[in-house]
């Protein structure tokens, strides 16, 4: 008997010290064992800790998927033109010509850090900047505003999706989990990074000199970090990238090339991946005064070899802004469009070419085969929403050689 009573005094208080950790669920249980992955991702990328562990439960149903199990993939992440890692097959919702579902390729990793850093760098990755830069310019403890971004994104086609992530995060209280790290002043401050560099989003109608005031680094120098492509005065488009140090030699991501888009300069590449222009423009063989052709491929990281320089074209002398004080003369009609050749931003403008002379009281621009309406409206210094009123433009749609009133 005394046995038993001494079996009892030591098997007793082992089972109330497991009794918390038993009783927990299956998904506060993978809270416990990935909490602390979580919010070092936040710290390294701004990606809310809450968000990221409700995604995964989610997605993985708490670890337990399929995917997850065997490839250690908890975010469902597909595989997409640009990974080259290893691969795992999986019916999901894709159907071929003739309605039959097919195996869906998603990424696979070695381990479910691999996964929760895949995660952030997906979301990050410069090259996704239209569909999900947004989010990281929100509020870092805003987990509403973050579930509903990433549906309005299209990351899932569940149209509850927000209200599903926004429903675990608070039942399971993961928004204490979203503490403000040391970069947390940045993230405030509205201040993010891009390829390990410091950089600052333009807020509406600011400029270099407002931004140099808020950030505390000089115009003079936030001009030479961002290749001379803004002018200290100049109003900046909403949301523009203004580097705050020196951009790097290379891409540090995984991304290893980019395709060149139309109307894409190189200048614009470079500042997308937090690369100086120089270093891309020796990378890739591209000569000085040439631009790649749209297409075309530019790598990222290590230099090509001339087999695989992109094709260019010259970029050509920028068109002149015709000054307020110029003369008032009727242009002659043409049965052919004269369209100025596409420039590089920062190419001074040489007298005497440009479009037609207008009147005093307005300036006209000319679309070059290429053109965007981004490229047009940083080389006069204006916003697109401006171009657009100006033009009565129900769209950021510009076709080659039409004119657009400027002021």
């Amino acid at each position: 008997m005394g046995k038993y009573l001494l079996l009892s005094s030591l098997i007793l208080p082992w089972l109330v010290a497991r009794a918390p950790e038993a009783s927990l669920s299956v998904q506060e249980q993978y809270v416990q064992d990935y909490r602390a992955l979580a919010v070092q991702e936040m710290e390294r990328t701004g990606v809310p800790a809450s968000i990221k562990l409700a995604q995964a439960i989610l997605e993985s149903n708490a670890g337990r998927s399929e995917l997850a199990l065997r490839a250690r993939n908890h975010f469902g992440i597909k595989c997409g033109a640009s990974w080259d890692g290893p691969v795992f097959n999986l019916d999901d919702d894709e159907h071929d010509e003739r309605g039959q579902r097919i195996p869906s390729c998603f990424r696979a990793y070695r381990d479910v850090a691999d996964s929760y850093a895949d995660h952030s760098d997906f979301l990050r990755q410069p090259e996704k900047e239209g569909r999900y830069g947004f989010l990281f310019r929100l509020p870092p403890t805003d987990y509403r505003a973050w579930a509903h971004g990433l549906q309005k994104a299209g990351y899932a086609t569940n149209k509850q999706y927000a209200r599903q992530l926004i429903d675990i995060i608070e039942r399971f209280r993961l928004d204490q989990y979203d503490v403000l790290g040391a970069d947390a002043s940045d993230r405030l401050a509205g201040i993010g990074r891009i390829n390990d560099v410091r950089l600052a989003f333009a807020r509406p109608e600011e400029t270099i000199d407002d931004i140099a005031e808020r950030t505390g680094v000089s115009a003079s120098r936030l001009i030479r970090y961002n290749d001379q492509l803004y002018k200290p005065e100049q109003v900046l488009d909403e949301n523009a990238l203004v580097y705050l140090q020196p951009k790097r030699s290379f891409f540090r991501g995984k991304q290893r090339w980019h395709k060149v888009k139309p109307g894409e300069t190189l200048s614009a590449i470079a500042q997308a991946y937090g690369i100086r222009t120089d270093k891309l423009r020796s990378k890739n063989r591209i000569p000085d005064g040439h631009e790649p052709l749209p297409g075309e491929r530019i790598k990222l990281r290590w230099k090509v070899s001339r087999r695989q320089a992109p094709r260019t074209k010259s970029a050509g002398p920028a068109p002149e802004i015709i000054p307020a004080s110029a003369p008032a003369v009727t242009p002659v009609p043409s049965t052919t469009p004269v369209t100025p050749p596409v420039s590089h931003p920062s190419d001074p403008a040489p007298a005497g070419s440009g479009p037609p002379p207008v009147p005093a009281s307005e300036n006209w621009h000319t679309v070059a085969p290429g053109e965007t309406l981004w490229r047009i409206a940083r080389q006069y210094g204006v916003t697109i929403s401006q171009i657009r009123t100006w033009n009565a433009l129900p769209s950021d749609h510009i076709r080659t050689g039409q004119r657009l009133r400027i002021r």
